[in-house]
């Protein structure tokens, strides 16, 4: 099977540094899909590289041609930095086949990782990376529950009174809860405590501020101080690019970024608002990944690896 080829996304100012070849070391391994089914053919190969705080580095996305699972994969790493790596699939539907996170430690050496299996998940929102020891978790919040995803399962916890902080706790298995005071947690499965957790929150996330969009595929939007985009930590997203006001969901996870179904106010738009709502309704959902500029305010959101939504602060 062929090695899927890299299309590279910088996802911060490190990843665009020009790299010598002893800068980085080739990351491999091949993702395995459990589910007996045939993939959709407009499925996306996703492999995505963050660091330990869970902020994204680099990226490729390939598409699937009709290929199915096991696919072959590499990509290039930094050699002098703790990594965190997630592989996976998408269609345009928005369904997602995930890995959990995989740690990778500093090293010079190429490294095969071997066969990582990845699952179709459910939303998790604007999931976070939870450190508890050597055990990498993610952790999302939803308008009304708290999910983690650990050891190939994904667990909905309901919120309970506390003492202090925060605590959930599966409504099918008291065992399981979560107790959360400010980034640190302890985490119970089944009864067995993984203390020490703590969350790696990214320097800056989309989740702070108001976004005025700028362009959509490369054509510069029409009043773009009336466009918005708005991005809540529980999965929720609020936009209108000036006519039509727009409410849906999204997942994230490192540098991945996905959207799903949206629903939309039915206003008659002026010309060329109206064209604009289109173009807009019709390059989200193919949205699976971004770039975040803090010190320039600037949001990219890519669909694999070409920039299709521009918005700044």
């Amino acid at each position: 099977m062929r090695i899927i080829p890299a299309i590279l996304t910088c996802l911060s100012a490190f990843a665009c540094l020009p790299a010598l070849a002893s800068d980085i070391r080739s990351v491999s391994g091949q993702i395995m899909v459990l589910e007996r089914m045939a993939l959709p053919d407009n499925t996306t190969v996703i492999v995505d590289l963050s660091t330990t705080d869970d902020e994204g580095l680099v990226a490729t996305r390939e598409a699937s041609d009709g290929r199915q699972s096991p696919f072959d994969f590499a990509i290039d790493a930094p050699q002098d930095h703790d990594l965190v790596l997630r592989v996976g699939l998408r269609s345009d539907d928005d369904m997602i086949w995930l890995s959990e996170p995989v740690a990778i430690a500093a090293g010079t050496e190429p490294l095969d990782l071997g066969t990582i299996r990845a699952l179709r998940i459910p939303p998790m929102g604007f999931a976070s990376l939870m450190a508890c020891g050597n055990t990498l978790v993610e952790i999302g919040a939803l308008p009304d529950a708290l999910r983690i995803r650990l050891n190939e399962q994904v667990i909905s916890m309901e919120a309970r009174p506390a003492a202090s902080g925060a605590l959930y706790v599966s409504p099918d298995n008291a065992a399981t809860s979560i107790h959360m005071k400010g980034d640190a947690a302890v985490l119970t499965i089944d009864g067995a405590e993984l203390s020490e957790c703590s969350l790696q929150h990214p320097a800056v996330d989309f989740t702070q501020g108001v976004w005025n969009i700028t362009t959509i595929l490369d054509k510069p939007t029409v009043f773009p101080s009336r466009t918005e985009f708005v991005f809540y930590m529980d999965g929720r997203m609020s936009a209108t690019v000036g006519c039509n006001r727009m409410i849906g969901g999204y997942r994230r996870h490192g540098g991945i970024l996905s959207f799903g179904r949206i629903a939309s106010t039915l206003m008659a738009c002026p010309e060329g608002l109206s064209e604009q709502e289109a173009q807009f309704n019709a390059v989200l959902p193919t949205i699976d990944g971004y770039k975040l500029d803090a010190e320039a305010g600037r949001l990219t959101l890519t669909s694999k690896g070409t920039a299709v939504i521009q918005a700044r602060k």
